[in-house]
């Protein structure tokens, strides 16, 4: 069996266990964690890391962007390594035969823990040191394990059949030559009967017996079961060749299942829940799954928060709201607070507005940089701003109210917001502005609710380190600690500060980056031409440089993914996300309004096409200083996640205003690597339904098709990089692949 079902998962613990104690040698590490780069997977890594500190299983953990990245692992940590036990894949290796990636030995089991669907069903079912975690999806693909398995052994069914039949010739061949044989032959061999020799006639043969008769029509019933085993072939062929074509889709979140495995093994907490909360949060946020699914999945965590969060004294229904923003749950006066205490860290269920970062911007900004209200009200023409603005009249907000920071705002206009922002914005065709999640409290310091810490994660993971020590240094310059004195690795809570300033590495591991999911900028020095080199010197310094940037920005990655899991516990780092969350808001509503004013996209006839070259839009980021000097298109064109959430505004701005609902291909290019990054972006329908996005087999087979120079590294199918002289060819050869 190659995985383990839905309510064994606390099995999959107990294995990892038992073969880390089983290993015998101390201080050993058996375990391997290998991490994707994204909120869902580095929640799920919070809770594994601190299930297994509790029991003092030493373990390390890899962040790798790529395939290109587990290969290089795979000699780095896993082959010739005699003390590995477990492997552990969070949101990664579901989509590939793991056995053909990693060198392993017999005594390795890897675990594969991802949310990324199809899945490869060679490797889900056809070995047994590949083990997957199954949310429930894979006991529904009973067919599919069967046609794997017939498929398995068709081949050496067919060889002993072939076999059999070359034997039968052989038989047959042998008897035949015995007719002809020389009788004095025969005899000298004492082989032949010298009677029936006589009685025999010649030009006549006997009538033959009848198990005789049945040999002879025993060939076609042979040839029978071969065509049906040809038919049935390629009947299972088929419904594998359907299942990878059907396109790729998530399954339940990774930090949901490892938290469902830390609650079978009756070791759940109020944090674990908070970190798979966030999970689920990162995938409807990002449309990798519907809406149906996610309030099935809220109802559950809003059990398990009741289970955790005990709460004492009476309240109302806006109790949660109020204490979010700050203000008193009893109501017992216009300016009281909240009375916390330094150990509060409840969850509380809370009803939240589609609005970007609300608590962190003022309202305006806030409703103008939100994905849902700006395509909702079509910003990027006048009429669509006015409609803004006639929206907070109908509120009855006035106008200093509204440009005001919303935690500073006037507490009766405050107060009223829920209940006027419900009653104004269906009639703009927003009836689903409000949406259940959770929010979390940090003792003193503040609450934050589950959007804004995926949005905070999701920017640390493109940009934490860099935006972290410039931040420091500023700190320092005005006499305060900065923040990243507080950065830690998952092992350990050591001062990091001279290692992030300098380049180290704050965390565990080694990871490495070589893919186009890599964001970060180069922070060191140039390397100067003095004008008396030769041209060998000019070629040797282009490489030393080329061979600098890649180990740069693999070091910056490295150290952002660490900053991000930071800040999975501490309030000020995650305050430090959400500021460049609100940065990186303002490049990609920027973005998306001049595509939609300067009409940047065709509509063809299979999808919509955006290309971005983007010169002339100035730099990311004003006065800040975390992202200057760089164009807005440049900052798409190096990060995925960026370029996909800037799909995802299109897309939903093509569904309001466009009648075909066709899904979007957005290529953005990358002048560091020449090269255009290209994702394909379905979305969902107007019903709210997330379609599954069959671009990833679509762009091998225009690739194949043009032979133009691509490289698909990323754990997403729907991300690729493509070569700037390839682009055109390789968009016209899509259209003939997508349907």
């Amino acid at each position: 069996m190659g995985f383990f079902a839905f309510a064994q998962l606390d099995e999959v613990y107990h294995r990892v266990k038992a073969n880390a104690l089983r290993n015998g040698v101390p201080g050993a590490s058996t375990v391997l964690i290998f991490v994707s780069p994204d909120a869902d997977a580095l929640c799920a890594l919070r809770i594994l890391v601190n299930l297994l500190k509790s029991d003092c299983i030493a373990h390390k953990v890899v962040p790798v962007a790529g395939y290109t990245d587990l290969s290089e692992a795979n000699e780095d940590h896993v082959e010739a390594n005699e003390e590995l036990r477990s492997i552990i894949m969070l949101n990664c290796g579901g989509l590939v035969d793991l056995t053909e990636m990693f060198s392993l030995s017999e005594e390795m089991t890897v675990y594969v823990c991802d949310s990324h669907r199809p899945l490869s069903l060679q490797g889900l079912f056809g070995h047994d040191q590949i083990m997957f975690l199954d949310d429930g999806d894979v006991d529904q693909m009973s067919d599919l394990r069967e046609a794997v398995e017939e498929l398995e052994f068709a081949e050496t069914d067919s060889e002993a059949d072939e076999n059999a039949e070359e034997e039968g010739s052989d038989s047959e061949a042998s008897a035949s030559e015995g007719e002809n044989e020389d009788p004095t032959e025969e005899d000298e061999v004492g082989e032949v009967d010298e009677k029936d020799d006589e009685h025999r006639k010649p030009g006549k043969r006997k009538k033959p017996p009848a198990d005789e008769a049945m040999e002879i029509i025993s060939p076609p019933t042979k040839k029978v079961r071969a065509s049906e085993r040809r038919r049935r072939r390629k009947q299972q062929q088929r419904l594998i060749a359907e299942y990878y074509a059907e396109g790729a889709y998530y399954g339940m979140s990774v930090a949901g299942i490892i938290y469902t495995m830390a609650s079978q093994l009756g070791r759940a907490s109020n944090d674990f829940v908070w970190l798979s909360i966030i999970g689920l949060s990162d995938q409807y946020l990002h449309d990798r799954i519907d809406q149906r699914r996610y309030l099935s999945q809220v109802e559950t965590y809003k059990d398990e928060v009741a289970r955790f969060n005990i709460r004492h004294g009476g309240g109302d229904e806006n109790d949660d709201i109020d204490s979010l923003f700050g203000e008193s749950a009893t109501k017992s006066g216009p300016g009281s607070a909240i009375i916390r205490n330094a150990d509060d860290h409840a969850i509380r269920c809370d009803d939240e507005f589609r609005l970007m970062l609300l608590r962190h911007w003022t309202l305006y900004e806030s409703m103008y940089h939100s994905s849902y209200v700006a395509t909702k009200l079509g910003i990027w023409k006048e009429r669509g701003r006015q409609r803004l603005t006639n929206l907070l009249v109908k509120m009855g907000l006035p106008h200093k109210e509204s440009q005001q920071r919303f935690t500073e705002m006037n507490i009766t206009f405050k107060r009223s917001i829920r209940d006027k922002l419900s009653s104004v914005a269906p009639r703009y065709n927003m009836s689903e502005i409000i949406f259940p999640s959770f929010c979390k409290s940090f003792g003193y310091k503040g609450v934050v609710s589950a959007p804004d810490t995926v949005y905070a994660l999701t920017a640390l993971l493109d940009w934490g380190a860099e935006w972290i020590t410039r931040h420091s240094a500023i700190a320092y310059s005005e006499g305060m600690r900065p923040v990243s004195s507080r950065l830690g690795r998952p092992g350990g809570g050591r001062d990091e500060t001279s290692e992030l300033g300098t380049g180290g590495l704050a965390g565990v591991g080694v990871g490495t980056r070589t893919g186009m999911a890599a964001v970060a900028m180069r922070t060191g020095d140039s390397i100067h031409d003095d004008g008396n080199k030769s041209d060998e010197d000019d070629e040797d310094l282009a490489e030393e440089e080329q061979e600098r940037r890649k180990k740069e920005k693999q070091r910056a990655w490295v150290r952002n993914f660490y900053v991000a899991y930071d800040a999975l516990d501490s309030f000020d780092i995650l305050q430090q996300g959400i500021q460049l969350s609100m940065n990186f808001q303002r490049i990609l509503v920027r973005t998306g309004v001049s595509v939609l004013e300067k009409k940047l996209t065709q509509t063809l006839r299979t999808f919509q096409l955006a290309v971005l070259t983007g010169e002339g839009l100035g730099s990311a980021i004003d006065g800040s200083g975390a992202l200057t000097d760089e164009n807005d298109f440049s900052l798409f064109g190096r990060s995925p996640a960026h370029l996909g959430r800037l799909a995802k505004f299109l897309m939903d701005a093509f569904r309001e205003y466009r009648q075909k609902d066709l899904p979007l291909v957005i290529a953005a290019f990358n002048t560091v690597a020449d090269a255009y990054l290209v994702i394909g972006f379905t979305g969902s329908t107007k019903g709210g339904v997330v379609r599954k996005n069959t671009f990833g087999p679509a762009f091998q087979r225009a690739a194949q098709r043009t032979n133009a120079r691509i490289r698909h590294d990323s754990f997403e199918t729907s991300v690729m990089e493509v070569r700037k002289e390839d682009l055109t060819d390789f968009l016209e050869s899509l259209q003939l692949f997508m349907q």
